[in-house]
């Protein structure tokens, strides 16, 4: 059986047997493997089994973690090797893993599925009766709230948690996976470069953020998050509560700021308002097609009612977002552009999903002038940059190549443009299309 011993001389003789989860080790009762000494951290480490290995990660501790003599912040370990945390010398000892989750991981699972089922009274019938003995509960146990039999399934989210911790986040994810009757989907990421690259590749209704993320901290991300995606709902959890960090995370667009939970009730409490958030977040719009109703169209409506709202556009490709403000269009932000720039771009999107959202200052006001000049521009300048391959008039024209400049035989919707000579910077005269030069 794989196990951590403690063998540094003068603390009191201690191992931890070693399962399939991701082990937090660290000086607070609340890891899985404590060690109380000094110059342990809070949360120092965390280590996971794969295979005959032990792979080991520091969380930012104060004295560092060693492997093999090397201060290291993601490491192997192998079978005999010693790790060091601060002064505190361990022994790995491979061997097989232990069944079933970690200590914290399963007495979690079990301890808040189990709570969070509803209660019944007791028949009349059986009140009088000998008490039966107690189920043994399970991580299975659904939620309260949870769909019966025969319902339609609940809708689906995307909730991005983004932790430092690989066992925070696998434990967290499988609580609130279990909680939300699996209608939470869960993506996890341990750093910023992460976070960043996830949320360009799909929608996601939520993002849990903790600021004590190695290299860019959580603050700075949850401002990156905001600028890219200002609709998008953010919780910040952390272990590192304080006062000024709440005002400057809920100043940087934070909707909630949350300790975090260590314990079964802790958890269905952090649950139930991150689900009262992103379903809030669902309430306060509506989604559409664009294939269906056209973006023009949506823009003219909550111009001419004179409402306040940030459009959110999306599609495979791009992501952005359209402010009205009062009727006027205010700002304008897809990738790097700003601006009357990126209002072309989303306006030239031909499919894709938008969704109004509760109105809230941009981060600058970059359009001014009024929304029906703005679309006009847009569709005129759609409609110069659209163009069609010119069509053939017989094979054998196929078949001829073109000079370079007028290969892209291409013309404006609506016209029918005859090449008849280019432009030849080289020698600065105009040239026939069938090579001879005057």
């Amino acid at each position: 059986m794989a196990k951590l011993v403690v063998i540094t001389k003068g603390l009191p003789a201690s191992l931890h047997e070693l399962g399939e989860n991701w082990v937090t080790i660290g000086r607070h009762d609340s890891n899985t493997f404590q060690i109380v000494e000094a110059s342990v951290s809070g949360r120092h480490c965390e280590v996971r089994l794969r295979g005959d290995e032990l792979v080991v990660r520091d969380l930012q501790s104060t004295n560092g973690t060693f492997a093999a003599g090397r201060k290291i912040s993601e490491g192997v370990v192998k079978s005999g090797q010693t790790l060091r945390l601060g002064e505190v010398e361990l022994r790995f000892e491979a061997g097989a893993a232990s069944p079933g989750a970690s200590f914290i991981t399963k007495n979690l699972v079990t301890n808040t599925a189990a709570g969070a089922q509803p209660k019944t009274a007791p028949p009349k019938s059986a009140q009088a009766a000998p008490p039966s003995p107690k189920p043994v509960p399970t991580a299975d146990a659904k939620p309260a709230g949870a769909p019966k039999e025969g319902d339609e399934p609940a809708k689906k989210f995307h909730v991005l948690l983004v932790d430092d911790s690989m066992a925070f986040l696998e434990t967290f994810g499988e609580l609130c996976s279990a909680l939300s009757n699996k209608s939470w989907t869960i993506r996890t990421a341990p750093t910023a470069d992460r976070a960043l690259a996830i949320l360009q590749e799909g929608p996601v209704d939520l993002v849990v953020l903790d600021i004590g993320i190695p290299m860019v901290d959580g603050i700075q991300l949850l401002g990156i998050i905001n600028r890219r995606y200002p609709g998008l709902k953010i919780a910040v959890m952390t272990g590192n509560a304080t006062e000024s960090k709440r005002a400057e995370c809920l100043s940087n667009g934070a909707e909630l700021f949350i300790e975090k939970p260590v314990s079964p009730d802790g958890i269905k409490v952090v649950f139930n308002m991150l689900n009262d958030l992103i379903l809030w977040a669902h309430r306060e719009g509506f989604s559409g097609a664009l294939r269906q109703v056209g973006l023009q169209e949506v823009i003219q409506m909550e111009c001419l009612g004179r409402h306040s709202s940030i459009l959110e556009i999306r599609n495979q490709q791009m992501r952005g977002q359209i402010y009205i403000e009062a009727g006027a269009i205010t700002h304008a932000a897809v990738g790097t552009l700003a601006g009357v720039k990126a209002f072309h771009q989303l306006l030239s999107m031909t499919g894709g999903e938008f969704q109004v959202r509760p109105f809230k200052s941009p981060p600058q006001r970059t359009i001014q002038g009024g929304w029906e000049m703005l679309l006009m521009e847009a569709a005129r300048a759609h409609d110069e940059e659209t163009v069609v391959l010119k069509k053939t008039d017989s094979p054998a024209e196929e078949s001829k190549t073109p000079p370079p400049a007028a290969r892209p035989e291409h013309a404006a919707l609506g016209e029918d443009i005859v090449v008849v000579a280019t432009y030849d910077s080289g020698d600065g005269k105009w040239n026939p299309v069938d090579g001879s030069k005057k």
